[in-house]
Parts: C-alpha cells; structure tokens; sequence
C-alpha cells in the first residue's frame, strides 16, 4: 500500500491564466506523510524520479484529470487506446461517452529502459454522492476540511501560506485516511460497486449457475424493463403550499428487496402471445401494446421513454387514446394491472424465469450487521463502508453491455476536447436481477403511497399524500395516523424494509420531482435537483416558485437574501454563483452559471 497515495490540485480560476498553483500528496498507508509542491511540472517530476509503480486517487478526476491531460498534451504525450502499445511518454485513459473519468496511466521510461507506469484514479467512484466535508463527518475523522479564498490571486512560483498547506493537507489526508480503511477491509476496486460485486461473489457459491451470461439479444430485450425509483409529486398540491406532515423513510429499501423478495435465476425461457401461469418460471417480463388510462384516485406509475409523444420522466394518466407498447416485469404488470384500465391488448411474448428466495441473504445479513455493530461500538468508518457495501450491489448487476468511451485531444486553441472512440462491447452480469430489484423497490413505495391517499381520503375526506422519492413518502400524516397504520404499512424505527418516520414538517411546497421546500423544526429545508448546498440559505417560501433565478442577483445580493433569510454565517460565507466546467487552455475553471428553479 506504500506506493498508494491520495492527490489533489489547486487551481487558479482566471481563464487566461489556468494552470495548478498547489499539489499534495498523502500516503494511504500513512497518511501523516505528506509532499507538496506549487506547480504541476513538480508534481510530474515527482511522479518521473521514483522507481516505483504509483497509484494515485484524485477526489473528482473529472477535474483534477483535466490539467494532467491538458499538460500531457501539451508536453508531447501521445494518447494510446490499447495498453500493449505502451512505451515512453504514452498514456492511457477510461472516460465514458457520458464524460465520467475513471482512470489515466501515464507511461515513462526510468533510467532510459524500464518502462514505468502513473496510474490515476478517481476516489469519487469509491465514495459517490460524498464530498470531502462529509467523509470527514461521515467517518468521524480528527481532522476535517478547512477554507482558503479560491479567488486569490497567486503567480507563478507562489510560496505556499501556513493556511493553504493546512488547507490541501487536510484535503488528501482525509481522502487518505478514508481508503487506509477501505484497504484494510480489502476493498481495493476502482469503484465501489465492483468492491461489492467482488465481495458477493467470494462468498457465493455457484455465481454463474444462478446468474449466467445472458446472450445479447436476451438482454437488450430484458433492459426494457429496468427503471429507476419511482418520483413523483402529486399534481393536487404542486405548487401550492400545504400545511403539517412527516416524512417516512424505508429502513434500507434495495438490501430488503434483495433479501426478502423472490428472484429471477437462471436462463430465462422465450414465450410468445401472453404469458401463461407457470409454477417452475412464475416470474417474467412481458412486452405488450395497448391504450390505458389512470383509474379514479390510483396514483399514475407508468413512463414512456423514447417516445416523442411523451415527457419521458412523466408519470402517465392516458396513453392519449394513442396505441403505446411497454416492456415491464410481472411486479410492474401486477402494479399497472391495478392502477389502469387498458384495451386494445396485443401481447409480444417475453421471458420467464425460475425463482429464488435468499440468494442475497448472507450478504445482506452480513453488512447489515456490521451496520449495526459498528453503530453500537461508534465505529464510524465500519458504518459508512456497510452502508455503502450494502446500497451498492443491486445496480452492478444492471451494467451495460455497450461501453462508449471518449479519447482527449487539444483542439486548435490548445483547449482540451474529447472525441468519441469506437463503442465497445462488455459482458453483462446478469439484468434480470436489476430490473426486478428496482422493480420491487418501485411496488414498495407506489402501494405505499396508494394506501395513504385511500386511507386518508376515507378517515378525513382529503387525499394526503403528497410527494414520493424513491425509499420515501411525504404526506399529511400524524401521529395517530402512524400508530393506526403501524401494521398495514409496516412501520418501525430499525426493521429492514419498514418504514421509519423520518421528519415531520410544518409547511411544504412540493413543485415537481426532485423539487420541494419543507419547513423542519423551525428550518426550511430545500431539495432542488441541480440547486448547490451552498446556494440552499437563498432559497425561501416566498420565492420557491418556477422561474426564480440567480441570473440577476450580484454576489452580495445573494448573501443579504440569506441574512434575511437567517441563515448561518458559515453557510452566508460558503454563498456563491453556481459553478459550470470551463474548459480553457491548461484546464478546467468553474465558471460562473445561473440557476434557475423549472
């Protein structure tokens, strides 16, 4: 592990002057040893001086990588698609067609014949949807990330301040110290989910009887029915502010599917026309064509992708007497089979599967338990990784057969581009278990939600449901409501798979997915896809509303609507315009954007 570090760059933010003004390093092994240096070209002299064969983890490669790329380039670097051509000052990459970096390998000559090899990675890929900040908290770390003003002019050559050195050492020493405790459970892969793939199948007898390679065509059929999580604002109350509520979470809602649910195994079996009741492949996924519409008070549960006559994230009231073909599981089809009327039917066929239960159980078991263990004992890293071992399976089961990736280049400015490499192709694991996942997942908080609407709607004679995200539910529930619902829901404050009440609200506007404002013990809460944390404190009853923009509110305008707001003077000090990637020659800079509400 000694040859392991954690890296990071800062960087200046001047378009016409873009380039590293700090690197440092922090040993994984030991995280108390510590290199820095204030340009890129000695942090690459470091990288070329040693004999050894590095690896280095950047939190957030997509910008980091994009100096190191820009300077390879620069520096006369060629870039190779295939590792057996190595050779000095070659380098390799893994950028998908969607710009996600997940490595660089930059190869060099030491002593004029051993070819050496820098291998880059990204540690975002190890702990997704984490900041530096919240490993810190998150793992209950002694140190955590400190402040430094990004905007500071710094020439060239700049002497590093006692402040910046604090700065960027507790930045990598953090990341360092968080994979230190990932290594030593030996959860070693480039991402998270490929550690839990690799720690199921070691203790998983049978992998490829049970999940077998799935010929192309029976795949491509099959991811027709795999989806998301289902989100959804109910369109009685968009836009429109409601009063008291709670919030109920599912107590690990994937890990309880996965344990509690049956499963599909095994090589599917073709059928044509509808499917027919059959006890060794009782489960299926059916593709059909028809026209539907929502039957009175069910909740709408169905999406059209691919369809120009539809909103693709739209959940469906009518098919709009239009003829629409859907692939869905037998969890789905039960689901759409009760919330829709349709005719018109024509049934496609599909593939059935024989079930399991418990394929997951040892798994799910033994994380969920050192979950809890590690509550008990105030082992804070232990938590996080079960945490994060036990949300991260289901979704490598699901990885995609095709595999676009991007090559780097300088265009004639001298900026970094990409440009598309030829799609390849990749063995898929096995789909069936994805999609029937998220599937119940899906049936879970949809029959959930349902039977808060018809229950509420007889006791008070007003539908209260409100709102639903995936493994959660916001409604106009009390207390009473909860107990009198404690056996039909299944509610309970530890059990796997229950629900758990997670916050009760005073007032709320919920406007569409993914966006809505609560009020929680006297502070309002804001959840807007595409809103930064930072930008949160601006943010308020009054101007939650579609359309509102930061595009012409300067910089202090921001602050004294937060002032006003009474938000926290760290949080009016963290304010700023949102941030959007730049390229520039040299790199990368966060340029400043507008953020709207939509």
């Amino acid at each position: 592990m000694h040859n392991y570090w954690s890296a990071d760059f800062e960087t200046t933010t001047d378009p016409n002057d873009c380039r590293v003004w700090a690197y440092a390093l922090s040993n994984i092994e030991n995280p108390d040893e510590f290199i820095y240096g204030n340009s890129i070209s000695d942090f690459f002299n470091w990288c070329y001086e040693s004999k050894h064969n590095y690896t280095l983890y950047f939190f957030n490669l997509k910008f980091d990588g994009s100096f190191i790329l820009s300077w390879l380039l620069e520096a006369g670097f060629e870039f190779i698609e295939d590792k057996k051509d190595k050779r000095d000052m070659t380098f390799t990459t893994l950028i998908t067609d969607m710009g996600q970096f997940y490595s660089i390998e930059i190869y060099f000559e030491v002593d004029g014949h051993k070819v050496n090899k820098v291998k880059i990675l990204d540690a975002m890929k190890i702990f997704p949807n984490f900041s530096v900040e919240r490993i810190a908290k998150g793992f209950n770390l002694p140190i955590s990330k400190l402040k430094i003003d990004y905007t500071k002019y710094r020439p060239e050559n700049h002497e590093l301040t006692e402040t910046e050195i604090a700065y960027i050492r507790n930045d990598v020493e953090i990341v360092a110290r968080a994979l230190h405790e990932m290594f030593d459970r030996g959860l070693t892969k480039m991402t998270i989910a490929s550690d839990a793939m690799t720690n199921f199948k070691k203790h998983f007898d049978n992998f490829f009887h049970y999940f077998p390679e799935l010929p192309e065509k029976v795949d491509a059929d099959i991811r027709l029915s795999y989806r998301g999580g289902f989100t959804y604002a109910s369109d009685k109350y968009t836009e429109t502010e409601i009063g008291e509520g709670c919030v109920l979470d599912v107590n690990s809602l994937y890990p309880y599917c996965m344990k509690n649910k049956p499963m599909p195994y095994g090589e599917p079996r073709f059928f044509e026309g509808e499917y027919i009741t059959d006890d060794i492949f009782p489960l299926f996924i059916i593709t059909f064509t028809c026209k539907f519409e929502i039957k009175p008070d069910k909740i709408p549960c169905i999406q059209l992708k691919n369809n120009l006559s539809f909103i693709p994230n739209e959940y469906l009231k009518s098919s709009k007497d239009e003829h629409v073909t859907l692939t869905l599981t037998s969890v789905d089809f039960e689901l759409f089979k009760d919330h829709y009327k349709f005719w018109d039917v024509t049934y496609h066929g599909g593939w059935k599967f024989k079930m399991t239960i418990g394929l997951f159980d040892n798994y799910v078991d033994y994380w969920t338990e050192q979950k809890i263990k590690a509550g008990k004992e105030g082992n804070a890293a232990q938590r996080q990784i079960a945490k994060l071992m036990l949300n991260s399976l289901y979704g490598k089961f699901g990885v995609s057969i095709n595999c676009g990736k991007k090559a780097p280049m300088l265009n004639e400015d001298g900026i970094l581009s990409f440009v598309d490499l030829t799609p390849e192709k990749r063995k898929p694991i096995y789909i069936p278990v994805a999609a029937f996942i998220t599937a119940y997942g899906r049936e879970k908080t949809i029959r959930t939600s349902q039977a808060i609407r018809d229950y509420t709607t007889k006791k008070y004679g007003v539908d209260k449901y409100y709102y639903s995200d995936t493994d959660s539910i916001h409604s106009g529930l009390n207390n009473e409501d909860l107990e009198e619902l404690k056996e039909l829901l299944d509610i309970d404050d530890f059990k796997l798979g229950a629900w758990a009440k997670e916050a009760e609200f005073t007032r709320a506007i919920y406007i569409r997915q993914k966006c809505y404002i609560e009020e929680i013990e006297d502070t309002v809460s804001v959840t807007v896809a595409g809103l930064p944390k930072y930008l949160a404190p601006i943010i308020t009853f009054d101007n939650f509303k579609r359309g509102f923009s930061t595009g012409e509110m300067s910089f202090q305008d921001m602050r004294e609507l937060a002032m006003k707001n009474g938000a926290k003077p760290d949080d009016i000090e963290n304010i700023h315009h949102k941030f959007t990637y730049k390229y520039v020659k040299g790199g990368v800079i966060l340029a400043d954007t507008d953020f709207t509400i939509k």
